[in-house]
Order: structure tokens, then C-alpha cells, then sequence
């Protein structure tokens, strides 16, 4: 009986290490969205996030990810948010894009997203931003 109450402990104790160990490293990590024009890192940065056509994924290091079509681009109402709900969904933490809406402003700060403005080329802009952090 003991035995069994001892291992117990000892696994709900090693489960509870691996779970704030876990939370902590990705709480450290960033992961970027970027509104682009275009599918590549040399695209344009697009002036709409809510409506941009794209979006550029990268991590904390500027190691680009992957780019996937914005859901909210051909929203005809409520692109912001479509496209904040998206975002969130897919782990992002901070956006960068030429202008953001009010809306688009309201649900990024409601899925707790940073979002910064830029213009330019989507890769330079990742690297500026990782390098002065």
C-alpha cells in the first residue's frame, strides 16, 4: 500500500515538473504572422492586415515557417476579427502590417497578439524586428 501512495506521488510530482517546464518554454517563444502581398519572403508587406491575402508565418529566430491565404481576406464584414480569430488559432503572438483596423486592434488585444506597423519587404522586416528585440 505504501509502495503504490509513494508511486503515486512521485508521478504526480514528475507530471507537474514536465507541465511548468512546458509552460514556461512557450511562453518564451514567438511566433510571427506577417500580412503579405505575395506566398514568399520577398513579398510586400500588405497595408491591410485584415484583409491581406496572406499571411508569412516565422519563429522567434525569423526562421520562416510557413505562408497560408488569409480566411478574413474575402470577408465582406468583420475581416479584423476573422482574421484575429485565425491568427490566435494558429499560436501567433505578434503581427506585422501596413495599418490595422479598429476592430482588427480589438480582437488582436483580446487574444492578447502584439501587432506592429511596417512597410517594406516581409523578410527584412522579420529580421529588423528579431534583431532589436
Amino acid at each position: 500500500m505504501k509502495t503504490a501512495n509513494l508511486q503515486i506521488i512521485v508521478f504526480c510530482f514528475a507530471f507537474t515538473l514536465v507541465s511548468v517546464f512546458t509552460t514556461k518554454t512557450s511562453a518564451e517563444t514567438m511566433k510571427i504572422a506577417v500580412a503579405s502581398s505575395g506566398q514568399t519572403k520577398g513579398a510586400a508587406i500588405s497595408e491591410q492586415a485584415g484583409r491581406a491575402p496572406f499571411f508569412l508565418f516565422f519563429d522567434d529566430r525569423g526562421n520562416f515557417l510557413e505562408n497560408i491565404a488569409n480566411p478574413g481576406g474575402d470577408q465582406s464584414r468583420n475581416a479584423g476579427p476573422v482574421t484575429a480569430l485565425f491568427l490566435s488559432d494558429q499560436g501567433v503572438t505578434l503581427v506585422i502590417a501596413g495599418e490595422f483596423g479598429n476592430k482588427m486592434i480589438r480582437a488582436l488585444e483580446k487574444h492578447h497578439i502584439r501587432y506592429i506597423k511596417k512597410k517594406g519587404v516581409v523578410d527584412h522586416a522579420v529580421q529588423t524586428i528579431i534583431q532589436n528585440r
